[in-house]
């Protein structure tokens, strides 16, 4: 099982470095637990002192983003490149914030994969509904959508590793997560959707959406699920802990 820590802008520089030398043997104590694999995923500042801090251990460090562009004159953006220079083995794109904040498209989180693929960083696609469309019934049609593109660029590769996160819009952050059975239907949909596109590669399916250690367990039944992105309760490490441990 895979347990990604998606920190946000939760912390400062200090704060989060602070954070993983304070709970540096617990980290390393989940990392070393059979099948559990851990990936924390800091903001842009701190990537490259917490790949320093985990060097050598089995502890992965990813990012919260990247660039849809190779290399250019892009203010502000960070290729996908430099972040396996740093030591990141993934990287968070798609995630609904930076859909609904920063207005990204469908072909851009695709751009995204396609950069971190070619860079051997392995990409996690976030996809998700709103209320509005979960309400009206359109779901798959969401989560369809999302991923075209993303599947169309894994066809030109002979073999990668990719993570599809489902995190339903309407439960990151608000505590209301969906029966288990509503998220193995949507899993089932999206490995069945990728069985047009995908030929050679691996696909690992995760849950994010208000994670905790008291709804983790039951999640963690849902066929398909190979592990969960884990927002707010990531920031407690005895929290973190429990979902791992359990």
């Amino acid at each position: 099982m895979l347990y990604v820590a998606n920190w946000k802008m939760e912390m400062s520089f200090k704060e989060g470095l602070g954070f993983c030398r304070d709970n540096y043997c617990g980290f390393i104590a989940l990392s070393e637990i059979e099948d559990k694999r851990v990936v924390l995923c800091p903001s842009f500042t701190e990537i490259s002192e917490v790949c320093g801090i985990f060097k050598n251990s089995a502890i992965k460090v990813g990012a919260q983003d990247c660039s849809d562009n190779k290399v250019g004159s892009y203010t502000g953006q960070v290729m996908a490149e430099s972040l396996r220079e740093i030591g990141c083995a993934y990287c968070i794109v798609g995630h609904s914030e930076r859909r609904i904040h920063c207005f990204e498209s469908n072909y851009l989180v695709g751009q995204k994969v396609l950069q971190l693929l070619q860079s051997g960083v392995i990409p996690i696609v976030c996809v998700g509904e709103t209320m509005a469309e979960y309400n009206a019934g359109f779901v798959k049609d969401v989560v369809k959508e999302q991923l075209i593109d993303v599947f169309k660029v894994i066809e030109g590769f002979s073999a990668y590793s990719l993570c599809i996160a489902y995190e339903p819009v309407w439960s990151v952050g608000t505590g209301i997560v969906p029966e288990s059975g509503y998220i193995e239907q949507i899993f089932d949909f999206i490995l069945e959707l990728s069985k047009k596109y995908d030929k050679k590669g691996q696909i690992e399916l995760l849950y994010g959406g208000s994670v905790d250690e008291s709804n983790a367990g039951s999640i963690k039944s849902i066929s398909n699920i190979r592990g969960f992105l884990i927002g707010g309760a990531s920031l407690d490490f005895k929290k973190f802990e429990k979902i791992v441990q359990l």
